[in-house]
């Protein structure tokens, strides 16, 4: 099929690359493709036969005179130029329209290769250190990690049903939180009570070394929140289980402290290491905790990150979705590796299966060297 697609001087160079030999290619002289009219075009258009023309998906007009006059059909190509190969891929298959852009009409498909193009990405992926068979770091996806508040104080039930329904919506991490109160029985139980549900890699959060070492003894796979304060109370077990320690600053603000106790976790034999700046909250340190983040990544490039989302997307009252898909957007530029939820706030329900979402969104986002497109946050949920 002897295709033509047409774009404006701004896309052309992407263009020609992206619709390689499977179609030539019409520049109009205008910058933005979008403005493409059925004037512009018939002015533009070249004395040779084509089985099809692919104008914007965005473009706006009436093509039918057109049509009939050079008889041969006008339809609407992709909304952006970055989706013509896949498009053009299926040009023999499907029947373009005149008013749904091309990636709209293929929006099933496209899921698939999506989510094929992922696992993919992942297989392929190098890591920085596997929890179970889970991939950390390196260029792998960025895994969520969803909190059970209040972990130790739920029934069986409730906290099989909690984690249950996390795994249900994408979580990579079923996190236990334990609160202050909590016994070191309840945390044990809360532990391997977990284990008999999931699979999964298991974490705790608590600074509470008599929470911490039962935690570990029953097999834990991750433990939060390690500092100066707790860290030697419970080396011992970190490094007899080769669990994956989570370091964080001894005051949240102070970055030296970060870096003191990742190098005396080293010296006393914790490997396992993930770093943890701590998101602030939006209106209570959140741009100096982003300045933190950058900071660590300037000096160490490799060791995997923690990134807090649920600390800003819990106290903020807007559209979580939005929230945490900007907020994975700024993780993955700091090749942040975790994305922590407690989805715990009525305004904050759903936002697990939307993280999991943004996080793929962003791996292809990475992989395009595009920007990350609503189509992977709307045709993967």
């Amino acid at each position: 099929m002897k295709i033509l697609v047409v774009t404006g001087r701004l896309a052309e160079n992407a263009v020609r690359i992206l619709v390689k030999d499977g179609a030539e290619v019409l520049v109009l002289g205008i910058e933005v493709a979008a403005f493409t009219t059925p004037a512009l075009l018939r002015c533009s258009l070249p004395q040779k036969k084509y089985d099809l023309i692919l104008v914007p998906g965005l473009a706006s007009g009436d093509y039918s005179l057109l049509e009939k006059e050079i008889n041969t059909p006008i339809k609407l190509g992709p909304k952006h130029a970055v989706d013509l190969g896949f498009v053009l891929s299926y040009a023999d298959d499907i029947v373009f329209s005149v008013k749904i852009p091309a990636c709209e009409l293929l929006k099933e498909k496209r899921k698939g290769s999506a989510l094929e193009k992922i696992a993919e990405l992942e297989r392929s992926s190098t890591a920085f250190l596997f929890i179970r068979d889970m991939k950390l770091g390196g260029n792998s996806r960025m895994k969520v990690m969803a909190e059970v508040v209040d972990a130790g104080h739920l029934s069986s039930k409730e906290l099989t049903k909690r984690i249950l329904y996390f795994i249900e919506q994408g979580a990579d991490i079923i996190d236990l939180g334990f609160s202050l109160d909590t016994k070191e029985e309840e945390a044990r139980n809360a532990v391997n009570k977990a284990r008999s549900v999931t699979s999964v890699p298991l974490s705790v959060d608590t600074m509470d070394p008599c929470l911490l070492n039962p935690a570990l003894d029953s097999g834990i796979d991750m433990v939060l929140s390690l500092n100066s304060r707790n860290m030697d109370e419970v080396k011992e077990n970190i490094i007899k289980n080769s669990t994956t320690a989570v370091i964080i600053p001894d005051r949240s603000h102070d970055i030296e402290s970060l870096f003191h106790n990742i190098d005396h976790a080293k010296n006393i034999g914790i490997t396992n290491i993930i770093v943890d700046p701590v998101l602030e909250p939006s209106g209570h340190g959140f741009l100096g905790s982003l300045d933190r983040f950058r900071e660590f990544r300037k000096r160490d490039r490799i060791t995997p990150l923690f990134f807090g989302v649920g600390n800003v997307t819990e106290l903020m009252d807007a559209d979580s979705q939005g929230v945490n898909a900007m907020l994975s957007a700024i993780a993955i530029e700091l090749d942040a590796s975790v994305l922590f939820t407690p989805e715990f706030s009525f305004k904050a329900r759903g936002s697990v299966s939307e993280l999991r979402i943004a996080s793929y969104m962003m791996m292809l986002a990475r992989d395009r060297a595009a920007p990350p497109r609503t189509w992977a946050l709307t045709c993967l949920s």
